[in-house]
C-alpha cells in the first residue's frame, strides 16, 4: 500500500532532521546555510506493506501466557524477556535503547549463530549480528520498530520451539506492528526515515520465517526501493550505523530481483551515492554486491528477449560477455577471500545427515559435506556459488537457443580450466551448494543458518530442474526434513515464486 511519510509542512531535509524550517520558498534558510540542497516541500510517497495476515484473529498480540512447568530454565528465560519486551513497549518510561538492546540479547539466543562454537570472527556486513546489532543500536523513539523487534523475537521462539509460543502469536504481533506503521505514515507522524528502513529490515526477516512466499516480502523491498530513492545521502545516524544497515538494505533488495522481483527504483549509482564508505573500505560482501549490482539488469534483458523470441547475434555476443565479466570478477574476489584466510576457507568431511529420498538407492546422493573454517566465509562462499550458478543457467541457455553450446570468447576462456561445458560447471557449484547445507543446519548456526539457503536454494532447484536431473531435485525438496546429530530440521522457510524465467 501507499503511504506519506509525514504530513508536516517542513521541508524534507528539515523533516529528516527534526529541526525547525523556516518554510521559506524555493528553498528554506536552514538548508541554505548547511550549505545543503533543499530537497522541497513535498511529501515522500512511500510503499510498504500495511496487509495484515488475515489466517490470524485479531486479539490482542500481548496476551502471552506464562506456561510455568515444562520448560527449562533457557526456555523460560526466553519467554521471560520476551513477555518483559512486551511491558516495556507499552510503558511511557520506557528507554529505547536498554528497550532494543535486551531485544538483541533475546536475538543473540535463538536467531545468531554462536561465535564459540561455530569458529571465526563474526564479524563484517555479511554477518547478521553486525546489521541487527545496528538495528538495535538506534537509540531515537520509534513504536514501529519496536514492534517490529517483539514480532520479530516471538516468530524465531515459535520456530525454534524454546516456548509454547503458536505461529499465530508471531503473526499477531507481525500484523500489529503493520498496524504501527499504517498509523505513522497515515496519520502524519514525523519518523526518521532510518528507522522505517531498520523497521522494515526486521519486517522483512520475519517474513522469511513465518510465511510460505515472499508476496508481503516483495512489498516491503519495494517500499525500501522507494525510501532508499529520497536518502539523497543524507541520514542521522552515524556513518558506522548507516553503512551496516546500507549494506543489508542493498543485499535484500538485489536478492529480490535475482529471484524474479520487480526491478528496483534505485538505480545502481544510487545506491553508492547514499553510501558513506570509500571503496577501499568495503566489507567483502559489499564488494561481492559491487560485482553483481548490474546482473539483475542483464538477467532481465535476457528474459526479454525470450519472451519476444528474439535474440541477435549482436545480442548474444554483448550478453556472453557481460555475463562472462560478472563471473570473471567473482572468481577474482573469491581468490582474494582464499588468500586472506590463514586456513583453507573449507574442508571435506564425511556427511552426518540423512535425506530419506536416499532411501530407494544403494548409496548417499551427497555422502560428502562441507565444513567451513568461519561463518563469514560460509556466507560469502555459498551466496557467491548462488550468483555463479544463476549466471551459468544463462549463458548455457543462451548457448542452446542460439546453437553455439560450445562458443565462449576467447579472451575469458581462462578464468577456469574445468570448463568442459557449462553444465558440467554449474552441476560442480549445485553440488558445493548441496554439501554446504548440512553445515548451515547446525543447531549453533542459529536459525539464520537456514536463512542464508533460500536464495541458494531457489537457485539450485532452478539447475536440477533446468537440467533434467531428478534425484537431486527429489533430495532437495526433503532438506528441510533431514535428520543427524547436532542438525535442526523441520523448518519451512519461505520459498521464492519467481523462475529462472528463461
Amino acid at each position: 500500500m501507499v503511504g506519506v511519510a509525514g504530513k508536516s509542512k517542513a521541508c524534507i531535509n528539515c523533516k529528516r532532521r527534526r529541526v525547525k524550517c523556516g518554510l521559506e520558498r524555493p528553498g528554506c534558510l536552514r538548508c541554505e546555510k548547511a550549505r545543503t540542497k533543499c530537497l522541497g516541500y513535498g511529501q515522500q510517497r512511500l510503499f510498504v506493506n500495511m496487509v495484515a495476515d488475515p489466517s490470524v484473529s485479531k486479539s490482542s498480540p500481548s496476551r502471552l501466557q506464562d506456561h510455568g512447568n515444562g520448560t527449562n530454565d533457557s526456555e523460560s528465560d526466553s519467554f521471560g524477556t520476551l513477555t518483559h519486551l512486551i511491558a516495556l513497549a507499552n510503558s511511557p518510561a520506557m528507554s529505547p535503547r536498554s528497550f532494543r538492546q535486551q531485544a538483541f540479547r533475546l536475538i543473540k539466543k535463538l536467531y545468531l549463530p554462536q561465535p564459540q562454537v561455530v569458529g571465526g570472527s563474526l564479524t563484517g556486513n555479511v554477518i547478521p549480528n553486525t546489521w541487527f546489532g545496528a538495528v538495535c543500536d538506534l537509540d531515537g523513539p520509534c513504536v514501529v520498530l519496536d514492534h517490529a523487534l517483539i514480532a520479530f523475537c516471538a516468530i524465531q521462539m515459535h520456530v525454534t520451539n524454546t516456548e509454547n509460543v503458536s505461529r499465530d502469536q508471531g503473526i499477531e504481533h507481525y500484523n500489529s506492528t503493520l498496524a504501527q506503521l499504517s498509523a505513522a505514515l497515515s496519520h502524519g507522524e514525523d519518523i526518521q526515515i532510518d528507522y522505517i528502513l531498520a523497521s522494515l529490515v526486521v519486517l522483512s526477516t520475519c517474513e522469511i520465517f513465518c510465511f510460505p512466499t515472499d508476496d508481503g516480502l516483495r512489498v516491503h523491498i519495494q517500499g525500501i526501493s522507494d525510501i532508499m530513492r529520497f536518502q539523497h545521502g543524507s541520514t542521522d545516524v552515524s556513518p558506522t550505523t548507516w553503512t551496516k544497515l546500507w549494506s543489508r538494505l542493498r543485499v535484500i533488495s538485489v536478492l529480490s530481483h535475482l529471484t524474479g522481483g520487480p526491478p528496483s527504483s534505485v538505480t545502481v549509482a544510487q545506491w553508492v551515492s547514499v553510501r558513506r564508505t570509500q571503496n577501499a573500505n568495503l566489507d567483502p560482501i559489499d564488494q561481492l554486491m559491487d560485482i553483481v549490482d548490474d546482473l539483475p539488469r542483464i538477467l532481465d534483458l535476457i528474459r526479454d528477449a525470450f519472451r519476444k523470441r528474439s535474440f541477435a547475434e549482436s545480442d548474444f555476443t554483448s550478453t556472453i560477455t557481460a555475463l562472462w565479466h560478472i563471473l570473471r570478477d567473482i572468481y577474482s574476489w573469491q581468490a582474494i577471500l582464499y588468500t586472506n584466510t590463514a586456513i583453507p576457507a573449507y574442508t571435506v568431511k564425511p556427511s552426518g545427515v540423512h535425506n530419506i529420498s536416499d532411501e530407494a538407492y544403494d548409496s548417499k546422493l551427497f555422502p560428502l559435506s562441507l565444513d567451513f573454517s568461519s561463518f563469514s566465509s560460509a556466507i560469502l562462499l555459498i551466496s557467491s556459488w548462488a550468483m555463479q550458478l544463476q549466471i551459468l543457467i544463462h549463458i548455457q541457455r543462451i548457448s542452446e537457443v542460439c546453437e553455439e553450446a560450445t562458443v565462449v570468447p576467447t579472451q575469458f576462456q581462462y578464468l577456469h580450466g574445468s570448463f568442459g561445458n557449462f553444465r558440467r560447471e554449474g552441476t560442480k557449484l549445485a553440488h558445493l551448494l548441496c554439501q554446504s547445507i548440512e553445515y548451515s543446519h547446525r543447531i549453533e548456526v542459529g536459525t539464520f543458518g537456514f536463512q542464508i539457503l533460500v536464495y541458494p536454494g531457489w537457485v539450485v532447484r532452478q539447475f536440477y530442474e533446468f537440467a533434467g536431473m531428478e534425484r537431486e531435485l527429489r533430495w532437495c525438496q526433503y532438506v528441510n526434513d533431514m535428520s543427524g546429530t547436532g542438525i535442526r530440521a523441520g523448518m519451512q522457510l519461505m520459498k521464492f515464486r519467481g523462475t529462472i524465467g528463461i
